[in-house]
């Protein structure tokens, strides 16, 4: 049996040993051959109102730098974006490079289908955000972005109505609450809280989580889920759904615009969700507020890697843009499409951009200590067990199932299967 302790997404064996070594120099572009190249990108970020115009824009401009590369999307939905990458790439087709969560990017190292990268960052000041894209030493990924999560609020309710900015859970439900009795109509609190929109649930839960102290493993990487520190994470967030602040039923896209409607008081919710918020609607982007998550410890962050993939007929000419991505230029364009998100390089958010987002270094400084959403030594199958927990979750809050039950139970089924 493999061992899982501490694994980091160890690779399948059908893994395409030695493939980088054949890969060539990635500096060495189409510009020298004379032929035309189109690198197809994949991500779900395309499809964003505004902020997937502005990505583009900015990854575009390579183009400039190298005419002789065309780049090209392939725009996938968020939902379904994990299962279409999965098939494609399983039928050896797909994108030339995929932008992923961290989740999907550690699955499709672990398949074989993504190659080493590690020269398109040869020499480059690589921050902690990149990390998580080594894997058993070898790089297979080079960050796009961290959106670490905050809680945010509408600061036309929190200062024009004297509602405190709460520090615990049970602060949130009472300024939630008041801020509801002092303009009717408006939703106190929003949160995903509904298992058929599982993967964006499992990773914002595990702010909640993390913020009570849970960790999923012991010292000896064996997985921990029934721990009193998780029974306080769960009952706390069934005493918030509980509490009538929480638009039960409202979809996460939902809930972001009636935030943005100016609609709603408070949200957890992550950089790149406030960025959305802030574009585009009656809620200017400067009466957005951002202060630390009401938990103990520090929360979670949502990792995007970009990988190359081992199917791409232009591995050189992909590696090529991601060493320009990297690079000053490459990143500084990034930088102005990204808002608050953190990149691969420390590249700051711009003063222009936090002066009109007040709630953007908020952000930056909580991404120094958020952790990743994946269970260490367990990265690859870390949906698999937070579907066991989310369903524990699930019931304790819908059911009179107490916490400490459900999360027995679900105890039990992940140590049957892992």
């Amino acid at each position: 049996m493999i061992d899982r302790i501490r694994r980091r997404g160890l690779l399948a064996s059908a893994l395409f040993i030695g493939l980088a070594a054949t890969l060539g120099n990635p500096a060495t572009s189409l510009a020298q051959s004379g032929d035309k190249t189109t690198l197809v990108i994949a991500n779900s970020q395309w499809l964003d109102a505004l902020r997937g115009q502005n990505l583009w824009a900015a990854i575009k401009k390579y183009e400039e730098v190298n005419p002789d590369v065309t780049l090209e999307q392939e725009a996938i939905p968020s939902a379904e974006f994990a299962d279409k990458l999965t098939t494609e790439m399983g039928a050896g087709q797909g994108p030339d490079i995929a932008i992923m969560q961290e989740g999907l990017f550690y699955t499709m190292a672990d398949a074989g289908f993504l190659v080493d990268v590690g020269s398109a960052v040869d020499g480059v000041d690589l921050n902690s955000t990149n990390e998580n894209g080594m894997i058993d030493d070898v790089r297979y990924g080079i960050a796009w972005q961290r959106a670490v999560y905050a809680l945010i609020f509408n600061t036309e309710v929190t200062e024009d109505d004297g509602v405190a900015i709460p520090a615990t859970v049970q602060e949130l439900i009472a300024s939630a609450r008041e801020s509801m009795d002092k303009n009717p109509g408006v939703i106190g609190f929003t949160a995903r809280h509904q298992i058929n929109d599982f993967t964006g649930w499992f990773m914002d839960f595990q702010n909640w989580a993390y913020g009570y102290g849970v960790n999923w493993v012991d010292g000896d990487g064996n997985l921990t889920i029934n721990t009193p520190e998780a029974v306080a994470a769960v009952e706390a967030f069934k005493e918030t759904y509980d509490s009538g602040i929480i638009p039960i039923g409202d979809s996460m896209p939902t809930q972001r615009t009636r935030f943005k409607e100016k609609q709603v008081a408070f949200s957890i919710d992550n950089s790149g969700g406030t960025l959305n918020i802030a574009s585009g609607g009656a809620l200017p982007s400067a009466d957005i507020g951002a202060a630390a998550l009401p938990f103990a410890h520090p929360g979670a962050h949502q990792q995007i890697f970009l990988g190359v993939s081992s199917h791409s007929d232009h591995q050189d000419e992909a590696i090529a843009f991601l060493t320009w991505l990297v690079s000053p230029e490459g990143q500084q364009s990034l930088r102005g499409a990204s808002g608050p998100d953190t990149l691969a390089t420390d590249v700051p958010v711009t003063e222009a951009f936090a002066a009109a987002n007040p709630w953007a270094p908020t952000f930056a400084k909580l991404a120094e200590t958020s952790r990743s959403t994946l269970i260490p030594g367990y990265e690859v199958e870390t949906p698999q067990i937070m579907r066991f927990v989310m369903q524990a979750v699930e019931k304790a809050i819908l059911t009179d199932t107490s916490a400490e039950d459900a999360l027995a139970e679900a105890q039990t089924q992940i140590d049957r299967q892992f």
